[in-house]
């Protein structure tokens, strides 16, 4: 009997000194853990909190990308004054070496007719309103990648604070081992657990903090700041940390309808800068065929000047002679469209407007299958976030409170809580991933409609 209670003492000890000893470690290893995430590798922050419009009017005024897109309608425009060139005039010369001295001096003049300038500017503006509308939708992709990259950061943010509650949460489970340890009511097995529950959680907790350092460098660097600038970013105040939700602008009002397809679809055929690039495009070429046509007609030349004949004397060394005479001469030049008649041009012209019309057609078909994708997958994903709302959160969260709150009593093992735990850690996870393929189907959707939905 004694044998019995002293081997039953030294366990104890042991079972105290172990566990002792890995919860000091545990806790060292979260502290260090906990601390890396406070001292990020960001200067700031240095601004107020950064929403979504902000880092949209943002990128759209400081980012090199933006700059660079609006920079190409300079370029469009100079060809207005390319159109505005006229022919340059010639220098003539002729002298002739014969039986008396002749030479003729003046300038060859091209006369353009009016019409082919006007129609030059015409289809020089037809083209800077098409480059007008390509940086449009430069500037409108560029929209949508602002607003994939702030919800990666939103994303990241509330991921991050789902494993460090979840690490909380397993080092309380190993302080509660430990006493449990050493009060003699579970195996030393339960605190070794515990311990590993907790190193998992703090590993996945600064991966995530690693995952919004990346987020918010990447997001920086869209916006045209220093990548180690800090940005801070609103928290999504609808993650059920606690059980009550309130609404934010990246979870959907689920009371309020989405339009029907019939109406998206009509809504992408009235803005979709495609649909308006070809249409100007097509109006572009038709501006350059007219600018062919009238090239048609040749552009006319009049040749002015002096000119002199000098006769031999009749004696020499007397006067000049009486065949010596000075005046003026005129001249007119013209080509005769016979073989160059800007046939190439025509047919060139003529080709690429019958493609732009069937490449009309193309793009309504490809806006539909793009309105149609991104519409159902909006749909799927309120459906699933109003499940997760309505049922699958506040059970989850439910479920590991009791269970905790179980092996604490010693209702349950240690093995029951850290699974419910970490259920509960899955399905938030979850609902954060649909949150975030809501927000980036929704961003899709608006892509495909060419416009905001709200």
């Amino acid at each position: 009997m004694k044998a019995k209670k002293a081997r039953l003492f030294l366990g104890l000890i042991f079972c105290a000194i172990a566990t002792g000893n890995a919860t000091a470690l545990t806790r060292s290893a979260l502290a260090q853990s906990n601390s890396s995430m406070t001292d990020l590798p960001l200067r700031g922050p240095v601004t107020n909190p950064v929403s979504i419009t902000q880092a949209m009017s943002e990128t759209l005024t400081q980012s090199p990308r933006a700059a660079s897109l609006r920079l190409q309608l300079g370029i469009a425009k100079s060809e207005v004054v390319r159109a505005t060139q006229m022919p340059n005039p010639s220098f003539l010369m002729d002298n002739g070496y014969r039986a008396e001295f002749t030479y003729r001096y003046g300038v060859a003049i091209p006369l353009e007719p009016p019409w082919k300038m006007a129609l030059r500017i015409i289809a020089a503006k037809k083209q800077i309103k098409r480059v007008d509308l390509e940086i449009s939708k430069s500037l409108w992709a560029l929209r949508g990648d602002i607003r994939r990259a702030y919800t990666e950061v939103l994303i990241a943010q509330e991921r991050y604070e789902t494993f460090k509650e979840l690490a909380n949460l397993n080092l309380a489970l190993l302080d509660t081992a430990d006493k449990k340890c050493k009060a003699g009511d579970v195996a030393r097995v339960d605190v070794f657990r515990a311990e590993l529950a907790s190193t998992q959680a703090a590993i996945n907790r600064d991966q995530a903090a690693a995952e919004v350092l990346r987020a918010k460098q990447s997001l920086n660097v869209l916006l045209g700041r220093k990548h180690d600038l800090d940005i801070i970013v609103p928290r999504l105040e609808s993650v059920p940390v606690q059980l009550k939700a309130e609404q934010s602008s990246y979870i959907p009002d689920l009371q309020a309808p989405l339009p029907v397809l019939s109406q998206l679809e009509a809504m992408a055929y009235d803005h979709r800068l495609d649909l308006k690039i070809v249409d100007q495009t097509l109006k572009a070429a038709r501006a350059g065929l007219n600018v062919s046509l009238a090239n048609v007609v040749p552009t006319p030349a009049i040749g002015v000047g002096r000119s002199a004949v000098n006769g031999p004397p009749l004696v020499a060394g007397n006067g000049p002679s009486p065949n010596t005479f000075h005046g003026f001469f005129f001249q007119a030049f013209a080509d005769i469209p016979i073989f160059n008649f800007q046939q190439g041009d025509i047919a060139k012209y003529k080709s690429v407007m019958e493609q732009l019309r069937a490449e009309r057609l193309t793009q309504k078909n490809i806006i539909e299958q793009e309105v149609v994708h991104a519409y159902q997958s909006v749909v799927m994903q309120r459906q699933k976030i109003q499940t997760y709302q309505e049922k699958a959160l506040s059970r989850s969260i439910e479920i590991a409170n009791l269970m905790q709150r179980s092996y604490q009593v010693g209702e349950k093992d240690i093995t029951a809580a850290l699974q419910a735990q970490q259920a509960n850690t899955q399905v938030r996870n979850d609902y954060l991933d649909a949150i975030k393929a809501y927000e980036l189907a929704y961003t899709d959707l608006e892509q495909a409609i060419g416009t905001t939905l709200y």
